[in-house]
């Protein structure tokens, strides 16, 4: 196992001589261990990697200690899996661990003949000098107060701040800027993105730049959203005119949130709003940038937005309500139109890449054809006035294509002839099938 290792330190340090440091190495088998006993159960894809995994935190751990050269990570599985490996291992893994040491030789020092029985052992050692404590002592510390208990400098009941889950004002203030930016239904997906970079795992994070930068977070995960789902609805790209009032209203937004907002209900205003900071506009251009650079935005969270939005999620919420006042008066019409979502499971045999007549795909099929007629009105208008395709009556020769030489002309007008008619054929052939009659 020891040469595995080494030579997995090897990879990630090519310039490094063969000679690796102990401290490193043992290191790397300690997380080894801890991590086969705290993460036992690991994909297969990412069992490969956990080897890898554990020697590069390693390195990066004792990069500074050891003065270590660049490491060069060349995982053996994609780039996104083993980031999120990385991440996982290196948030279970304590960051005090240390190899075993050898025991100290007991016999080493020898035992002195003139030892006074009064104050040393049977082994020479000498006597504890100090007063056994008190019981009252020693169960101090583990007497916590009951929680509840009113304390004597504010009198007010003690409430935990629960550290395994997100901060108290992080959900409040997501549901602060969709409703007032007139979009509550981006709320879920925000959230999604906020546990993934806070809690992964389902433990709050040790990334020290992540907890610094909660509130940038929050705002940049807004801005690339509320960005994507433009870019969805309209088509048109990311530019700067489009993108500064949106950073300007995040901005303002995430002011009003902070004056109007009372979140953690028995909580001190210091734990309700802890790692909250006051973000500027460089701040967040900051957080911008350091979020594309960790690939935030290549999770299932921000990736998934895609699908959302065919599925019609992002809809305007004006059609929940009308939909509620449509079953309430009994207008089974006006609810049979609203789109019905439905989610399938992967272990079903129903499954959308089937599902040859779903509402995408009958969206793309309409798509197609109004893109195909199109182009066939297009050619019949930019034909010449004299083709007569019925007939099999060509253009005057001298005046078509703009060529002279009689031969070539009456080439080309076979050829646009025979063109057009396999694209006529085509048409009544799809015209034809069935599934054309159901649009």
């Amino acid at each position: 196992m020891s040469r595995s290792i080494e030579q997995s330190l090897l990879q990630l340090m090519p310039t490094h001589g063969t000679d690796l440091p102990p401290p490193l190495v043992e290191l790397a088998s300690a997380l080894l261990a801890q991590s086969r006993h705290r993460a036992s159960t690991l994909k297969a894809e990412e069992e490969v990697a956990r080897l890898h995994a554990c020697c590069h935190i390693a390195c990066d751990r004792l990069k500074i200690p050891l003065d270590l050269p660049p490491i060069q990570s060349r995982p053996p599985i994609p780039p996104r899996i083993y980031q999120r490996l990385y991440a996982h291992l290196d948030n279970i893994l304590p960051h005090n661990v240390t190899a075993r040491t050898p025991a100290k030789n007991r016999h080493g020092t020898p035992r002195s003949r003139h030892a006074d029985p009064d104050t040393t052992t049977a082994s020479g050692r000498p006597l504890p000098s100090r007063t056994t404590p008190s019981k009252e002592t020693t169960l101090a510390p583990f007497r916590a107060a009951a929680t509840g208990t009113p304390t004597k400098s504010t009198g007010r009941a003690v409430v935990p701040v629960d550290t395994s889950a997100l901060h108290p004002w992080i959900r409040p203030t997501i549901r602060f800027l969709c409703s007032a930016s007139g979009n509550p239904r981006l709320a879920p997906t925000l959230l999604a993105g906020m546990e993934r970079a806070v809690v992964p795992g389902g433990r709050r994070t040790r990334d020290a730049w992540v907890l610094a930068n909660l509130t940038g977070l929050v705002a940049a995960f807004y801005f690339f959203v509320v960005q994507q789902l433009r870019v969805l609805r309209t088509g048109e790209p990311i530019t700067e005119e489009n993108y500064l009032p949106v950073r300007a209203e995040v901005l303002a937004l995430l002011t009003r949130a902070r004056q109007e907002l009372v979140v953690g209900r028995g909580l001190d205003e210091d734990d309700a709003w802890q790692g909250w900071q006051a973000l500027r506009r460089r701040d967040f251009l900051a957080v911008t940038d350091e979020v594309t650079r960790r690939a935030f935005l290549q999770e299932d969270w921000y990736v998934g937005i895609r699908d959302l939005f065919a599925s019609g999620a992002f809809d305007d919420a004006d059609a929940d309500d009308a939909g509620g006042e449509a079953q309430s008066r009994g207008d089974e019409e006006g609810a049979g139109r609203l789109t019905k979502l439905t989610i399938r499971r992967a272990d079903t045999m129903f499954q959308d890449r089937y599902d040859y007549l779903s509402e995408s795909r009958r969206l793309d099929y309409r798509l197609w054809k109004e893109g195909l007629l199109q182009r066939i009105e297009q050619a019949e208008s930019t034909a010449p006035d004299a083709m007569d395709v019925e007939g099999g009556e060509f253009p005057p020769k001298d005046k078509v294509y703009g060529y002279d030489n009689t031969a070539t002309n009456e080439i080309l007008g076979i050829q646009w002839i025979g063109l057009e008619k396999s694209i006529v054929d085509s048409v009544k052939q799809l015209q034809s099938l069935p599934v054309w009659k159901t649009l």
